[in-house]
C-alpha cells in the first residue's frame, strides 16, 4: 500500500539588494552546495550540458531555477504522509531551513528575494532573455520548433506549488477538486499586481503567462491545454484523451528513461509531431535529435507517456510514476475500459500526487512580521495546508463543487486574477468561495497543523491580498513613479521563515 506524501515546490524572485533590479545569479549554486557540504550534508553540485552549474541535490530535494537564472525554485520533498499528523509541520520546518540558505547564499551576492510572484519592474526584451534564460534544450525547442513566447515568464513569474499525494483510485477526483477550488487560491495568494514598474489590470498578472506564451503558438491545442475543460474530468483515461489526444501534438522524447523534461540531455523530435496516443499505436518513428538535428529512431514505449504527464499548464496536473513499465500491448488491451486502464497504472504504480500551481509566491516581510511569529510561519506553507486538508476531506469537497455549474470556475478565476477577493461572477463573489476553500481545508487538518492558515485567514478577514498590499504601499509613497517602485521593492524584501512559537524550543 503506498503512502501518499507530501512535497512543495517554492519559485522565488530574485533581485538585487542595492536597486531591486531583477538580477541573474552567477555563483549561487556553487556557494549553496559549499554550505551544505560545510555542515556535512550530502550534496551534489548539479551542472547543464554546457557546464554551468544550475542546481543542487541534495537531502531535502533538489534547489535549482526555473527558466532563468532570476528565478530560483526549490523542489522539496517527498515527506512524511498525507493522512497522519506532523508531515505539515516537518515539511514547514524543511521549507523555513530552504529559504534560511536561500537568504544567506543570495547575501554572498549582495542579492535578495522579493515578495512577489513577478518581479513588478523587470522589462522584457530578447535580450534579457538570452543573457538570464537557463540553459535548457526543451525552452530552444519550444520557441523555435512550436512557437511559444517563453520570454513572457522572463520575469520571475513564480508559483508556490503544493504536491499532495493521493492514492492513484482518486487522483481524478482530487484534480477536479483542486481546479475548482483554484480561483481562491489564486485570490488569497495574489501577489504580482506590477508589470515592468507600471500597475496592471491584475492582482494576479503572473497568471497571464499562459495565454501570452501560446498565443503564437504552431499548433492551436497548446493554447487549448492550459485552459479548464468545459467539464470535470469523468476518470483517468478521459484525462490522457484530453491532455494526448483529438488535436494535441507530442513533446519531445528521451532517449533513454529521463523523467526530467527540462533537464534530459538526450530528447528526439518525432516526425511529423503526432498525438502522443497515435504515436504509442506504431512501433517505430524517425526522429531529429533536439540539440543537433542529426537523424535517429525511437521506439515507443509507456515511459514516453509517463515522461510527458506535464503537457498540459492547468492550474493543477495528476503526477505519478512508475516502478515497471507494462508493456504496450498490456497498455492497449487495458485502455479499453477505464477500470482496466486504471487498474493497469495501479499495478505498476510508485507515486501519485497533485500538483497544485495556482497560488502566487508569497513570504514573510516586514509588514507581514508585524502580525507575529505564527502569521509570518504560515505565509509560506499556507497553500500546501490548504491542499492537503482539502485532499483529505475530499468527499466533502466533491460535494461542494458538484453544487455549482462547472462552467462558472473559469469565470470566477478570471475575477480572481483580475479582482482578488473583490471578484464575483453574478451573485457568486470569490470572497465567499474562499470562505468556502477555507472551511473545507480546515475540517481536514489536525490541531497541530490549523495554526498554517493564519496568513490566508487573515487575507480573508482584512479583504486585502499580498498585490493588495503593494497597491496600497506604492500608493502611500512620495516621489516619482521609479522612486516609489524602488521603496516598494526595498519594503517587500522576504525574511527568513520563522517558527510558530507553539513549536518553539523553551
Amino acid at each position: 500500500m503506498l503512502s501518499p506524501s507530501l512535497g512543495v515546490e517554492l519559485e522565488m524572485v530574485v533581485a538585487r539588494r542595492s536597486d531591486g533590479a531583477s538580477y541573474a545569479v552567477e555563483q549561487f549554486f556553487p556557494h549553496l552546495y559549499i554550505r551544505r557540504q560545510a555542515r556535512g550534508e550530502s550534496a551534489s553540485l548539479e551542472l547543464a550540458h554546457n557546464g554551468q552549474p544550475v542546481g543542487v541535490a541534495g537531502q531535502r530535494g533538489y534547489s535549482s531555477v526555473d527558466n532563468g537564472f532570476n528565478n530560483l525554485e526549490s523542489a522539496l520533498g517527498p515527506l512524511g504522509t498525507v493522512e497522519q499528523p506532523g508531515g505539515l509541520n516537518t515539511l514547514h520546518g524543511w521549507i523555513r531551513d530552504e529559504v534560511a540558505d536561500v537568504l544567506a547564499t543570495l547575501a554572498q551576492e549582495d542579492a535578495v528575494l522579493l515578495n512577489f510572484s513577478q518581479h513588478p519592474a523587470m522589462a522584457i526584451d530578447e535580450q534579457a532573455y538570452q543573457r538570464i534564460r537557463a540553459p535548457k534544450a526543451i525552452y530552444d525547442y519550444w520557441v523555435r520548433e512550436r512557437g511559444w513566447s517563453h520570454s513572457a515568464g522572463i520575469d520571475a513569474k513564480a508559483q508556490n506549488g503544493p504536491t499532495t499525494g493521493v492514492p492513484l483510485s482518486k487522483a481524478v477526483q482530487a484534480l477536479n477538486v483542486i481546479l475548482a477550488a483554484s480561483p481562491a487560491f489564486i485570490a488569497l495568494f495574489a501577489n504580482s499586481p506590477f508589470e515592468n514598474g507600471q500597475i496592471t489590470a491584475y492582482k494576479e498578472n503572473r497568471l497571464t503567462l499562459w495565454p501570452r506564451m501560446f498565443s503564437t503558438a504552431r499548433f492551436a491545442a497548446d493554447d487549448r491545454l492550459h485552459r479548464l475543460p468545459t467539464r470535470p474530468f469523468a476518470h483517468l483515461r478521459d484525462y490522457f484523451e484530453w491532455m494526448f489526444g483529438r488535436d494535441s501534438r507530442m513533446q519531445p522524447v528521451p532517449y533513454g528513461t529521463s523523467s526530467d523534461y527540462k533537464g534530459a540531455p538526450n530528447m528526439a523530435r518525432v516526425v511529423g509531431d503526432p498525438a502522443l496516443l497515435d504515436y504509442l499505436r506504431q512501433p517505430l518513428w524517425s526522429a531529429l535529435h533536439l540539440q543537433h538535428n542529426n537523424a535517429t529512431t525511437v521506439y515507443p514505449s509507456v515511459d514516453h507517456l509517463v515522461f510527458q504527464q506535464f503537457a498540459h499548464f492547468l492550474d493543477a496536473r495528476i503526477r505519478y510514476g512508475l516502478h515497471q513499465t507494462p508493456s504496450l500491448e498490456s497498455f492497449w488491451a487495458a485502455w479499453q475500459s477505464p477500470e482496466q486502464f486504471e487498474a493497469l497504472l495501479e499495478a505498476h504504480l510508485a507515486y501519485c500526487y497533485i500538483e497544485g500551481r495556482a497560488p502566487g509566491a508569497n513570504f514573510p516581510d516586514r509588514d507581514i512580521m508585524e502580525g507575529g511569529d505564527v502569521l509570518g510561519a504560515s505565509v509560506v506553507i499556507a497553500p500546501s495546508a490548504l491542499q492537503c486538508g482539502l485532499l483529505r476531506n475530499l468527499e466533502q469537497a466533491s460535494r461542494w463543487v458538484a453544487r455549482w455549474p462547472w462552467a462558472i470556475w473559469p469565470a470566477l478565476r478570471a475575477a480572481a486574477m483580475q479582482e482578488g477577493l473583490q471578484g464575483k461572477v453574478g451573485s457568486l463573489t470569490v470572497r465567499a468561495l474562499c470562505q468556502d476553500v477555507l472551511e473545507l481545508a480546515g475540517a481536514g487538518l489536525d490541531s497541530t497543523e490549523t495554526w498554517m492558515l493564519a496568513y490566508p485567514e487573515q487575507v480573508l478577514r482584512q479583504g486585502c491580498n499580498g498585490a493588495d498590499r503593494a497597491l496600497a504601499t506604492y500608493a502611500s509613497l512620495q516621489g516619482s513613479p521609479n522612486a516609489r517602485m524602488q521603496a516598494l521593492i526595498q519594503a517587500r524584501q522576504a525574511l527568513a521563515v520563522p517558527c510558530p512559537p507553539i513549536f518553539s524550543s523553551p
